[in-house]
This record gives C-alpha cells, structure tokens and sequence, in this order.
C-alpha cells in the first residue's frame, strides 16, 4: 500500500467535509479529502430535506445559531459562483391551539434574539391567504422568510469539484481505519489502502466520527442514527405549496415538513426514528403512514398516491446533545467536528469556523493568488431554449441522444458526468436526476450502466448501482 504525505486531511465528503476542503483550497496548503463511500456527499447530507435553514429557531447563543444564521446569507453568493439552483421562497410555521400560538410568539422572540429580525407572527387567514390549501384549523403561523430551497446534490459535487480545482486530493473508496498519534500529536490517518503522513485531521466523519474518535481516545460521546422517512410526490400538483410549511417542532424534530423541492417535486417528511444500525435505511410502513396522517392535519389534500418514490435516511445524532467544533490542548492537529444536525445549512460557516481554527492551533493560512471560487455546472439540455438545443446537438450528437425520458438527460450529459468523478448508476442519479423521474429508472437504467461501461473502459458486469457489491448486471455461465 501506498504512502502519501500531506498538511491536512478532511474526514468525510459530507458537506461540512466538503466545504471544509473547499474552504482550505483557498490557501497555500496540501489539502487530502478521504472518503470511504464511491463519491461524495455523505449519507445526510445527501438524504436530507434540501433546505437551508435560517437558524430562526436554533438555540439562543449556541454554536448551532452562530453557524446557521451565518452560513445563510453566504448561500447568496456561493451558489451563484457554483452554478447551483437555490431559492429563497420562505417558511411558515403552523400552529392550531393556544399553545401552539405562545410556542410560536416565544420562536419569533427566539428568533429576534438570534438576529434572524425578518420573521413574521400572522393570523391564520393570513396564512391560508399565503398558502390557499392549508387545513381551516390553522389559527397562526410564523413567516420566515429566509428559508430556502437548494439543489442538495449539485451543491455537495460543486463543493468538491471547486476543491479539487484548486488543489484538493480527493480520495474515494477509501475507509479510514485510525488516526496514528505520537506525543500528543497527530502524525498519520491509516486507511484501508495506504497511510497518510500529516500533522492535522479533521474529523468529520458525521455516523462514524465517534469510531474514529475511539483511535485517539476522544471517544467522549456516541453518535446514532435518527433515521427520517421521505415521500417525493409528483411535480406541479394542484395542492403543491409555494413556501416550506412546518408544524410546530418538538425536542427530538422540526416535525414533518412540506417542501418544494428545486426540481418542482414536493417534498413531505421525515419522521424521526432514535435507531442504532448505522445502515438501516429501510422505510416503513408505519413510518409512510404517520407522515400521510400528520402532514393531513396541515394539508389536508396531500395524497400519497401521487408518491414518485419513498426513501429514509440517517442523522447523525449525538449523545450529548450539542454541535461541537474543536481542538484538544492535549492532542494537537486533532480537529472533532460532531453533531451538526444542519450539516447542508451550516457548512459555509462551517468551513470558515473550522480553518480559523486550525489557524490557531498552528496551521499558517496564507491566502493564494491563484484561487479560483468558480466552478462551470454541467449543461443542461432540459433547461436551455430549442435554439441553444439544436446549437448543443450540432456541436455534440450525444445531445440528441435521449437516455432518460422523465427527466430529460442526455448521453453528453452522463458522458460529462462520468469525466468529472460520476462512477455509479446512482452517482450520475445524483448528479443529472436520470432515473429520478416517474419510471425511476425503468427506462434509462439499462443504458446508463451501458454508458458507464464504455466510458470507464469495463464490463458492465461491473458496474454498480452505489458500492461495490451493488453490482448492477449478473453474467450467468451456462
């Protein structure tokens, strides 16, 4: 196995990983990025609600406040130098009793204190002026409107396609097994396929930054899952909201959520289930079922029969509760970044958070000229005009080549797709949405692990859905 040597090396291509990287790419450094899945975004970040948060109802004073409310108005610009869709179109949280109605008045006071002054108490004919498909029970709500909307999985590739850009060394398929420390200091992660020789780690392992805590001794807290269930329902509904609708919350959750998506699909869910396989992403029935009964209440003509697909995905949840970001007197180079419930919304923050702190612990920051914040998003033939189209498919016949029929992909699109990184059925899923529409794959998927095959130089016996052992095809010996 290999050896490589390095400043820093980033646990974890979730996104507060992956914006860490891109945050580090900006400086004189030697950046690595390890992550031991086949590509990047993590497991919540990538099977989240899509939202950024405004930190409204955060607690007052706390770290999660701090990151979230920062990070918010840095999505503005970040995205735009990206090329990620993101759509500020505001939140209303519901309330149906009395009690609702004071928890509602002491998170618009919450929100206040926490610097978020724009949010708004209404009355429940306000609220069902705004959103004409609420429940007549509603009797107020709390209009926030910074909440928003993003293309998730567009945003954690930018993060490190921009990183790698600037000089980041991303390793994927890659499980770290310890981090080695002599004297107090770190000196090495050792991975499943080689030792990375460094004098600082970030530990952002999300599930697992606990496991890997455990190898240098940090292991004061537990990390578990909080698994949530989803429906994706169909585009341009009847019912559809226009802004993120929220119940009010409870200790454990945000509640059940309705959201449009930034694809035009609607988004409702999750649940929120204290489990301990760090795997189980299985939905279930009573899970699906509690979601139609609960979002009901709020948006009565929800209909389940309208379900694209269902998925559940895991929250890194910690035992103590708390987001912590920091360093150790007695460990030096050692960075623990844990309990980010917000991972998506607070990684901006985030990463500036965690460089600053890796300044004072010794790590010179010396900003470098040749820093590009620029990334160019794949084209995308569904949204460009019929003349940019017949321009496209002049230039590149594989714009005329339709693979996937719900969404509109074409084989230029997954052939750029597979250039920059895509090495999975569902990485090109994430990246295009082939497969995501009404058919989910029915039609496309053949041709795309045919594409995958051809464009990787293998056999399409090797080709995976996700992991390895996820093969897609099967040769059958007669």
């Amino acid at each position: 196995m290999s050896t490589y040597r390095t400043d820093v090396v980033v646990i974890g291509a979730g996104a507060i990983g992956s914006a860490v990287a891109r945050e580090l790419s900006k400086y004189d450094l030697d950046v690595i990025l390890v992550e031991k899945k086949e590509d990047v975004g993590g497991d919540a970040s990538r099977t989240n609600s899509a939202t950024i948060v405004s930190g409204y109802d955060a607690p007052e004073g706390s770290l999660e406040s701090y990151l979230a409310v920062n990070s918010n108005p840095m999505f503005d610009r970040v995205t735009k130098e990206l090329e990620v869709d993101f759509k500020r179109i505001g939140a209303i949280q519901v309330g149906f009793s009395k009690e609702d109605i004071s928890v509602l008045k002491e998170n618009e006071k919450k929100a206040i204190a926490n610097g978020v002054m724009d949010v708004e108490l209404i009355s429940g004919d306000k609220v069902r002026e705004m959103e004409p498909g609420l429940s007549k029970d509603i009797k107020a709500g709390l209009y926030v409107p910074r909440e928003s909307i993003i293309n998730v999985f567009d945003l954690l590739t930018a993060y490190v396609e921009n990183a790698v850009d600037n000089g980041v060394r991303l390793m994927t398929s890659n499980a770290v097994q310890k981090i080695a420390a002599e004297n107090g200091k770190v000196k090495a992660v050792v991975t499943d396929r080689g030792d990375i020789e460094t004098k600082y780690v970030v530990n952002a392992a999300a599930l697992h930054c606990d496991e890997i805590a455990d190898t240098v001794g940090k292991r004061y807290f537990r990390n578990y899952p909080r698994k949530g269930e989803f429906f994706v329902l169909e585009k341009d509904l009847p019912y559809a909201t226009a802004r993120m609708i929220a119940p009010i919350p409870t200790p454990l959750t945000r509640g059940k959520l309705i959201t449009p998506s930034i694809d035009g699909n609607l988004l409702i869910g999750p649940t929120a289930e204290n489990i301990e396989d760090k795997e189980d992403k299985a939905t279930t029935r009573e899970g699906l079922d509690s979601i139609v009964e609960d979002i009901r209440k709020i948006l009565p003509a929800v209909n389940p029969r309208d379900s694209v697909t269902q998925f559940a995905g895991l929250r890194p949840a910690r035992e103590p509760a708390e987001y912590s970001i920091k360093a150790f007197d007695d460990l030096h180079g050692y960075i623990e970044v844990n309990g980010i419930s917000q991972g998506v919304s607070c990684s901006l923050a985030a990463g500036v958070y965690v460089a600053k702190l890796l300044e004072e612990n010794g790590l010179p920051l010396i900003r470098k000229d040749s820093y590009n914040p620029y990334r160019k998003r794949i084209k995308l033939f569904r949204e460009c005009s019929e003349e940019e189209q017949e321009v496209l498919v002049k230039n590149n016949s594989g714009y005329g080549n339709v693979i996937c029929r719900c969404e509109i992909v074409t084989e230029a699109e997954i052939c750029e797709a597979i250039k920059r990184g895509a090495r999975s059925v569902d990485a090109v899923k994430r990246r295009l949405r082939a497969g995501m529409g009404r058919c989910q794959g029915g039609f496309c998927g053949p041709r795309v692990v045919e594409i995958l095959a051809r464009e990787l130089e293998i056999d399409p016996t090797q080709v995976c859905k996700n992991e390895k052992g996820s093969e897609m095809l099967w040769k059958i010996n007669k």
